[in-house]
């Protein structure tokens, strides 16, 4: 199952997870170490069991000590409970663990195989070097990656959740060493669990703000025994995003408009959510700026009209072909100052492709530094000149 993950998308990800049972404790692998040695790199070194220092994500931990490490995503999706796995080395035995991780899933690492459930999670598989380890998809139609796509069409992985909704058939079949779920609950799970296959709840989308999101990389790296490789690639991220914020640290606020309505509704976003983060890094101020909370704020148009109608900026989600297209969303969005003549109207679906996948809920859930540059080259174009542009798409007049 493909999950976009940014902001606006992980709230329509509310809606879909009640009613589902959360993944059960996983079973022994029948066999001991040699059976689940085949789930991992032959002779790869041991895995580490230190603990991984993440400095943005609270979301998730990896401790280590023991001979083994815990991964445990406090977390997995909207009012699940705790979630853990214990990794341990390639080749070596299940270890007693306490009471607490009485019957977790194991899993021997580096994992040979992935079935990933969300789009967010494959450009931090790809950028560890673990292209070959993508065994499976959840949603391959949405897929971006050029690379991922070739894997699926050539039969190297396999789509098993075209529909949104896991097959559990499917994986039981093909016994992956891991499954990492899409950040929803989904009823396919208890078959997984009796299967004895470990699935890792996802919930990157449920960090506040972006460098946490894209930390959920080290989860990978632990994953693949890319330490090291996921730790360098996290701090490049987080050193050019601090960078860019640096540069309109200090400018004049731009006022933008943010978002759109939906069913008579405007969610705007709050200040410490992760678009909020986004748009305040970047030298934005809108109506949410002043709003508490990590979430969006439910609006009225005519508030959001009366508080943010000036601006000449309007960061929307779309999908508008021209300027004139709002009319047909709500006749009173043309009166916004961003719709009109000398406004500018940005949406985020410059990167999609024609099956709908949108490089925004993929490479984006990671390179958060690469938004926050293309809003910094919006708002304040002088502080980012002759940027190209990689997720924003500028809406012609029309």
């Amino acid at each position: 199952m493909t999950r976009p993950r940014w902001v606006f998308a992980a709230l329509l990800a509310l809606s879909l997870v009640a009613g589902c049972s959360a993944p059960a404790a996983a079973p022994q692998a029948p066999g001991g170490a040699g059976a689940a040695a085949q789930d991992c790199v032959p002779g790869a070194a041991s895995a580490p069991d230190d603990t991984v220092a993440f400095s943005h994500a609270t979301n998730v931990t990896i401790t280590g000590g023991d001979g083994y490490r815990v991964l445990t995503v406090r977390t997995p999706f909207p009012g699940g409970q705790p979630q853990s796995v214990v990794l341990v080395g390639c080749g070596q035995g299940d270890p007693a663990l306490p009471a607490a991780l009485a019957g977790a899933p194991v899993v021997h690492t580096p994992v040979s195989g992935i079935f990933a459930g969300s789009t967010t999670q494959l450009p931090m598989i790809t950028e560890l070097g673990g292209l070959d380890r993508i065994t499976g998809v959840g949603g391959a139609a949405l897929v971006t990656d050029p690379a991922v796509r070739g894997r699926v069409e050539s039969g190297a992985a396999v789509d098993f959740a075209p529909n949104a909704t896991i097959d559990a058939e499917a994986v039981v079949a093909a016994a992956p060493p891991v499954v990492l779920s899409a950040g929803t609950d989904d009823p396919a799970f208890p078959a997984l669990a009796a299967a004895g296959i470990p699935v890792v709840g996802w919930a990157d989308y449920l960090e506040t703000g972006p460098l946490g999101q894209a930390e959920w990389i080290k989860v990978v790296g632990a994953l693949t025994g890319q330490d090291a490789r996921a730790a360098e690639v996290f701090d490049g991220i987080a050193g050019r995003y601090t960078d860019l914020a640096g540069r309109v640290r200090g400018l004049p606020p731009t006022p933008i408009v943010a978002g759109q309505p939906y069913q008579g509704t405007w969610n705007v976003p709050a200040a410490e959510s992760t678009a909020g983060i986004l748009f305040r890094d970047a030298g934005a101020t809108w109506l949410g700026a002043g709003m508490p909370g990590t979430g969006t704020q439910a609006q009225s148009l005519e508030r959001v009209l009366a508080d943010d109608g000036d601006a000449r900026i309007w960061l929307a989600d779309g999908p508008f072909a021209s300027t004139a297209d709002v009319a047909t969303l709500d006749p009173r969005l043309s009166s916004l100052t961003a719709a009109r003549p000398g406004g500018q109207l940005w949406t985020r679906d410059r990167a999609t492709t024609a099956d709908g996948g949108n490089a925004l809920y993929e490479r984006g859930a990671l390179h958060q530094d690469e938004i926050l540059a293309d809003l910094v080259a919006i708002l304040h174009p002088q502080a980012l000149p002759g940027h190209a542009f990689t997720y924003y798409r500028q809406v012609p007049a029309g």
